[in-house]
């Protein structure tokens, strides 16, 4: 669906995988994309994580993902955390997500 916008409500938990659903491997991330042509997109299925540090304060982490994960077109290093900020612009291979506190 192209130029269509999704929310994905992060919830109180401190943590959260992003990435595909697939039971055959056994992967179960906790915010699923396959919704959103993740496949299609170039999203791993353990592909980043969102970490919450207090109540305003969040980090992106690349969880070794085969097609990366991008900040504002900085690509991240594996397991290298970085600060997010409003509006930042997020990429999973080519899905791009939109960050909002």
């Amino acid at each position: 669906m192209e130029g269509t916008q999704q929310v994905i409500d992060l919830g109180d938990k401190a943590e959260y995988t992003l990435g595909r659903l697939d039971e055959a491997s056994r992967s179960y991330p906790d915010i699923d994309l396959n919704p959103y042509n993740a496949v299609e997109a170039g999203v791993s299925r353990r592909h980043a994580k969102i970490t919450r540090v207090g109540d305003d304060r969040f980090y992106i982490m690349d969880l070794s993902s085969t097609n990366y994960t991008h900040v504002n077109g900085e690509k991240l290093e594996p397991f290298e955390p970085k600060v997010l900020d409003e509006g930042d612009d997020i990429h999973l291979g080519t899905m791009k997500l939109i960050f909002h506190q």
